[in-house]
């Protein structure tokens, strides 16, 4: 039967536009719209119950409010590529998407939120499906850079693209002043998010950037093992604080991720899901690695 439709659950097949299904890993799938503006309205609404379901099954929260506000703001019409993880049975599990921008006149990537159910967090889905978003847009322009941008306040997820691309392709260090380039991207981002006067072009933390949230981002102080990163976040990112992550990409560095996948070595985190309320006691945001459970970078407000 064809790959595109061997693998689809009765959720997906009634979208209005089918998407590409290819394997991911361990047997999961990635389904993928590369279009999310041509789904129908009824489709868009059958993807919005879809999105929010998974995103109430990934942190025990409800997250109605958020979605619907970014549906209202222009969702599908504004992100590049939309992405269902489907597990063996073809039963969506997780999910995550990009905008295709220029920041500075640079390419880049601007990671949106995404999400992966506790069940699932362990078979590396997270890691898998931000190689396969990489793969597709880096070998389309494999020789130049491609900068990743992407906000969080985990420190796991920092250290999960550090130890998969190295420190001096992730920013901010601190051990170094943010380069020119990576600054004038940063800034041009931050205005693109709304977060323009909020952006430290020093450090690249954006102040306030969680304010839609009433209270607390986590439940649970996020976490990443690494004593001196935890401590910066701890003391330096403030409860409604992120950091600004710029990662300069090409296709060396991406032939080393797929090798390393290929020999089971460390692959870069992407943001892995929203920063939640009220972390469930069982699903703590402290046991976070750099596979993505639990790591984090929302998108507030309606803009992406």
């Amino acid at each position: 039967m064809p790959e595109q439709t061997r693998t689809l659950s009765p959720d997906l097949c009634d979208l209005g536009v089918p998407p590409t299904v290819r394997p991911l890993v361990n047997g999961y799938h990635v389904a993928r719209w590369d279009n999310p503006s041509a789904l129908t309205d009824t489709g868009r609404q059958r993807m919005l119950a879809l999105l929010r379901d998974l995103a109430a099954r990934s942190f025990g929260a409800d997250h109605s409010d958020y979605w619907h506000t970014r549906i209202d703001s222009g969702f599908f019409d504004q992100i590049s590529c939309l992405a269902l993880i489907l597990d063996p049975a073809g039963v969506p599990v997780g999910w995550g998407g990009y905008h295709r921008r220029r920041f500075a006149s640079r390419r880049a990537l601007y990671l949106d939120a995404a999400g992966v159910t506790p069940a699932h967090r362990r078979f590396g889905l997270s890691s898998a499906l931000m190689t396969h978003f990489l793969t597709l847009e880096i070998l389309t322009r494999p020789w130049g850079n491609t900068y990743v941008v992407l906000r969080t306040r985990h420190p796991a997820v920092y250290s999960g693209w550090r130890k998969g691309l190295g420190r001096a392709r992730v920013h901010p260090r601190r051990d170094r002043a943010v380069p020119a380039t990576i600054t004038r991207i940063a800034t041009d981002a931050a205005h693109w998010l709304g977060d323009g006067p909020r952006l430290d072009p020093r450090t690249l933390l954006i102040r306030d950037a969680y304010r839609m949230f009433e209270g607390r981002v986590y439940g649970v102080t996020p976490r990443s093992g690494h004593p001196d990163l935890d401590t910066y976040f701890a003391e330096q990112v403030g409860p409604k604080d992120a950091v600004l992550m710029v990662v300069r990409m090409s296709a060396l560095p991406l032939a080393r991720i797929l090798l390393g996948r290929y020999l089971g070595g460390p692959a870069p985190v992407p943001t892995g899901g929203r920063p939640v309320r009220g972390a469930a006691p069982t699903e703590s945001t402290h046991k976070a690695a750099p596979t993505g459970a639990g790591a984090a970078g929302l998108i507030p407000g309606g803009r992406p």
